[in-house]
Parts: C-alpha cells; sequence; structure tokens
C-alpha cells in the first residue's frame, strides 16, 4: 500500500465519519487507514468505522485513555503499518480527493517526508502555507515514509509535530523534503 493515515479518536464519531469519507472518496484507491481509538467506552466507534465495509479501514482499541492529543495513539498505528508511507492525521480533518493521486506523483524518487499546504480552523479557515519547521506544520500536512517514520519517537507534548520533524531533520540530514505545491488538508 502506498500510504497509510493514522487516524486517533475518542469521541467523535461525527468528525470521523467525515474524515472516513474523505479518504474513500480518493482518486487513488492504494490507502489504507488505521483508526486507533483512545477510549475504553469505544464500541460505538468500532461500529461506525465497520459500517463502511471498507476492507482498507482497520480499527484498534487502546487498553487505556492517554488522552495526549492523539500521540500515543498515532506511535501505536504507525508502529504497526506496512504501508511506504504514513500520514498522522486526526479524525477531525478532513483531505481533498486527489491526495493519495498527489503523493504517488511526489514519492517517485522516495523522499523521506512530502508534505501540502492545508486549511486551518485555528486560523479562520484561511490559507497556512506549510513549512517543515516547528510551529509551521500540522501532523495532518504531511507523510513520512514508513522506514524512518518507525524510527521517530512521537512526544506527548502539544507541539509534538513541530518536534517530529526537527528530529526527523536531525537524525536523518541526507534525507529529503519534497513539496506538493496544493491544498491538500483541512486541519478542524
Amino acid at each position: 500500500m502506498l500510504v497509510e493515515i493514522i487516524i486517533p479518536t475518542h469521541d467523535r464519531p461525527a468528525a470521523l465519519a467525515s474524515m472516513l469519507a474523505s479518504l474513500i472518496a480518493q482518486t487513488d484507491p492504494d490507502w489504507g487507514a488505521h483508526v486507533v481509538i483512545d477510549n475504553l467506552e469505544g464500541d460505538h466507534i468500532i461500529e461506525l468505522v465497520e459500517s463502511f465495509g471498507d476492507p482498507r479501514i482497520k480499527w484498534t482499541k487502546l487498553k487505556e485513555r492517554y488522552n495526549d492529543w492523539g500521540h500515543t495513539p498515532r506511535e501505536y498505528g504507525k508502529q504497526q503499518s506496512d504501508a511506504d508511507y504514513i500520514i498522522m492525521s486526526g479524525d477531525d480533518n478532513y483531505y481533498v480527493p486527489i491526495l493519495v493521486e498527489e503523493i504517488r506523483k511526489a514519492t517517485i524518487d522516495k523522499p523521506g517526508i512530502v508534505y501540502w499546504d492545508m486549511v486551518h480552523s485555528h486560523r479562520n479557515y484561511e490559507y497556512f502555507r506549510c513549512a517543515p519547521f516547528i510551529c509551521q506544520i500540522d501532523m495532518g500536512a504531511f507523510a513520512t515514509r514508513r522506514d524512518i517514520a518507525q524510527t521517530l519517537k512521537l512526544n506527548t507534548t502539544y507541539a509534538a509535530d513541530g518536534e517530529y520533524i526537527e528530529e526527523f531533520k536531525f537524525r536523518h540530514p541526507n534525507e529529503w523534503i519534497a513539496k506538493i505545491q496544493k491544498v491538500l488538508f483541512v486541519h478542524n
């Protein structure tokens, strides 16, 4: 599989349904999703995921609640992945239908990370030009090659997105970062 989207969720079924619908709408079918439930009472989330009836969407319910902005569930999900690239998103986000198609084009030369621009709710749904620096990127706006993603530990701090990028640049200075010059992600 080209790309797997790791989706931590707690208890927002309507948001998760929109996220999953955005993946099913992809023009390139070479994706998977792993919903990681950070909720001991997540049976209704399991029912929602299974209601899509798409074998590319799997789920795991964690044995305890971490409540750390989804970073522990993301860490769990990325370690289970066998995709070429991993995106660690959130249940309240969604992607435009050409995301996977654009990732395919951008990863022909196997960059360590590929990223794209987004529309960001915390900025009144304005255009947000992403850059691979702390406070200039969101976890859902980039994909990391699996062999690298599984070596980088996600911190459980609020700014883990940028810290992850900085660690990538520090630990893998010879890997290159590719940019897709399009808005492919809506952060809610």
